[in-house]
């Protein structure tokens, strides 16, 4: 069947660059001048609203609407980039990218973005992991994950009560005289001020916990803090741009994320400061006025190398991931022995059977049932981790 294309580059409502694309069959006269003005027409909607059935079918209804006899009509739509024009492929949650073409880097309404990135060294080093691990390596895939980075100040002003223990001689029975000493539980209110510099960095993907999680954005800290990786260029992003992961969170809404963490670290901050200040040793802290104030002295968008690999040892397929130049592991599936599956089941045994004697002493102590539902509880979910970890393919080292 014949058919009528048509092709613009245009700007959508939220201003990302980009190229609309449609077929439309059977082919008719004057049918891909029709299908051109369509399509400027829906660049005048939203980058999400031009994805899905929907705007298939509403192309579908103004061209027959129009006068076409048109069965079938596709739209595609795809990032422009603004350095060298190509057409980009990128999910829609895509907030900033580096063409694989021409290296440029930026956010998707065609504004430059510098990104930073830690080289990642050669892949050798990952199978000489998988080998040191005991087994031969399988696959090796290498992903630049993003993070934004910030330096921050960080100022609190709080007033809080802190219940605290203190020691008390007391007279104790007998001649001569004895003292003994008790503890006992007193109040006082404390004000003060907490001060620090702190580096977060924030994933800039929204499954983050896929590509490494916590453990990955603690490293990015740590390796932020005594080497900072150089701006890439365009002719070094152009090999590695295929394997860059595009930031699905942009930076104002990651410095959120921020702001918010670090207002729970001077939160925290304050506490330990109000129990210092206690004249003994502090059991409680409540905070009764809490004044944070955070301020964002830098901002930068970083690659973290993440490798994952699959190995294999004996019959079994494990995996694991590792970061950096120096493929520091992260997390590594390892087999679990015989001694160790039977290690677990005793466990689970003896912790059921543990569970069962503190409710028998429970119930001849007379405890509240409370009490006792929640040790017998807490035996029986111990003793099932236990008896599962031990039929588990592999533990996580």
């Amino acid at each position: 069947m014949s058919e009528a294309k048509a092709f613009v580059a245009e700007t959508t409502a939220d201003g990302r660059l980009v190229y609309l694309s449609a077929v439309a069959r059977p082919a008719q006269p004057g049918l891909e001048q029709a299908l051109t003005e369509l399509l400027h027409e829906l660049a005048r909607r939203s980058y999400s609203e031009l994805h899905g059935d929907r705007v298939r079918f509403d192309a579908l209804r103004a061209l027959r609407g129009m006068g076409f006899a048109v069965e079938d009509v596709e739209i595609a739509v795809s990032y422009r980039c603004p350095q060298c024009g190509a057409s980009i492929q990128l999910n829609p949650e895509a907030v900033v990218y580096v063409c694989p073409y021409c290296g440029w880097a930026g956010d998707v309404r065609g504004g430059r973005v510098a990104v930073r990135v830690w080289p990642a060294g050669h892949r050798g080093l990952v199978e000489e992991l998988a080998r040191k691990l005991g087994g031969e390596p399988v696959s090796v895939e290498l992903l630049y994950v993003p993070f934004w980075v910030f330096e921050a100040s960080v100022e609190a002003g709080y007033s809080a009560t802190v219940v605290y223990r203190k020691p008390r001689p007391v007279r104790a029975y007998g001649r001569p005289p004895y003292y003994e000493t008790r503890y006992v539980r007193e109040r006082v209110r404390v004000s003060g001020r907490v001060r620090f510099r702190a580096v977060r960095a924030v994933p800039a993907r929204l499954h983050a916990e896929v590509f490494g999680g916590e453990e990955l954005r603690l490293w990015v800290e740590r390796k932020w803090s005594f080497q900072q990786p150089p701006i890439l260029e365009a002719e070094e992003a152009k090999p590695i741009a295929p394997s860059m992961l595009a930031p699905e969170l942009g930076a104002e809404a990651a410095a959120e994320a921020a702001v918010d963490e670090l207002e729970d670290a001077a939160a925290d901050e304050a506490r330990r400061d109000a129990g210092r200040r206690a004249p003994g040793y502090a059991e409680e802290v409540e905070l009764e006025r809490f004044s944070p104030s955070v301020s964002v002295e830098r901002r930068e968008l970083v690659f973290a190398p993440y490798w994952f690999f699959t190995y294999r040892k004996g019959l079994g397929l494990y995996s694991g991931a590792a970061v950096g130049s120096e493929a520091t592991p992260l997390r590594v599936e390892l087999p679990l022995s015989t001694a160790e599956r039977a290690a677990r089941l005793a466990g689970s045994w003896l912790a059921a059977a543990a569970s069962g004697l503190a409710a028998e002493l429970a119930l001849r102590w007379q405890v509240e049932p409370l009490a006792l539902l929640l040790a017998a509880g807490l035996g029986l979910l111990a003793a099932a981790k236990l008896a599962s970890s031990a039929f588990a393919p592999a533990k996580v080292g």
